[in-house]
């Protein structure tokens, strides 16, 4: 038996993001030691790919405590926008709802000139959707000493967040000078448990299971109501789309992974019955309610978590043979 991988997969979810940095600080509360270290791969889509390149970053990982304090001070920035480019851009409708280059400046602050190969461990991958080609991408750590796989870490999260509506696609170039035309990864992975499951079948060869920690950004439950639905158009429908895209992916994808793995794939996820926060919120009012949401949950699933804490301790580590 050569022992279990230990996994973290964080979804796709805009400003919801911080309910996952929440869980995150608070296992780094729980456990004393920074979140990223105690796993042998992370995955994100999205949001979720910047907080996974976050805790990786090369020389100075960043504490899940920081992260959540990107989203409050960063996060209004990033989604606000003049009363000028909301009339021009027709809410979204005629163009992109949101300039990219105050995102693209933090993610820049954030991880300067560091490249998907300076990530050594634990393994990260991160995804998108490559519009040219018509072809979804996987963007993989231990790939990277190859130069036609290699990128900034900046670009690949500018890119791996890249939502359709929200923000212009992501034109970035690899260290061999090819350039790619990137959307955001949510379109085909919304929750990467499944592609971080595949690829851990390759670099884990022989493992005895999978601990699996997948982290969800929120679930909506309001109902879209027929009476309206049956009316909706292009534009009826460019907002509520995202959501049922979201939810819908992330949740088939976690009933699947639930299967393969078994009792050592833990999901924690919010419920936001109640509690609407929509991809772009990003009013400080709802930052905290999200946070506040977030604590309460795990403050209710606090066994499971001890949990998966008791099994990270009792599970043997993957050793390869």
């Amino acid at each position: 038996m050569r022992g279990y991988p230990r996994i973290l997969t964080i979804d796709g979810g805009g400003m919801r993001g911080l309910l996952a940095a929440t869980f995150l600080s608070v296992l780094e509360e729980r456990s004393g030691t920074p979140a990223g270290t105690g796993f042998d791969l992370i995955a994100g889509t999205s949001t979720g790919g910047i907080i996974a390149a976050a805790l990786l970053r090369p020389g100075k990982p960043v504490a899940a405590a920081d992260v959540m304090s990107i989203y409050h001070r960063a996060g209004p920035r990033i989604f606000g926008r003049s009363l000028w480019r909301a009339l021009g851009t027709m809410n979204g409708v005629a163009d992109e709802k949101y300039d990219a280059r105050f995102l693209e400046r933090v993610l820049a602050e954030t991880f300067g000139d560091a490249r998907l190969s300076d990530v050594t461990l634990p393994a990260l991958m991160l995804t998108a959707y490559d519009i040219e080609r018509r072809a979804a991408v996987l963007f993989r750590s231990w790939q990277a000493a190859d130069p036609a796989k290699d990128y900034r870490l900046a670009d690949l999260c500018r890119a791996t967040c890249a939502a359709p509506t929200y923000f212009e696609p992501a034109l970035i170039r690899s260290g061999d000078g090819t350039s790619h035309a990137l959307i955001d990864g949510s379109v085909f992975a919304a929750n990467p448990t499944l592609c971080a499951l595949s690829a851990a079948m390759d670099l884990y060869p022989g493992a005895s299971g999978y601990l699996i920690l997948s982290l969800g950004t929120g679930r909506q439950t309001h109902p879209l109501q027929y009476t309206q639905a049956k009316n909706w158009g292009l534009a009826g429908w460019a907002r509520p789309i995202s959501d049922v895209i979201l939810d819908a992916s992330s949740e088939i994808i976690d009933s699947q992974a639930a299967e393969m793995a078994g009792d050592t794939h833990f999901r924690f996820q919010v419920d936001l019955t109640g509690q609407p926060a929509a991809l772009d919120d990003a009013r400080p009012e709802t930052l905290t309610r999200l946070e506040a949401l977030a604590r309460t949950t795990l403050a209710k699933d606090s066994d499971r978590l001890d949990r998966f804490l008791a099994l990270n301790q009792w599970l043997p580590r993957y050793r390869r043979g």
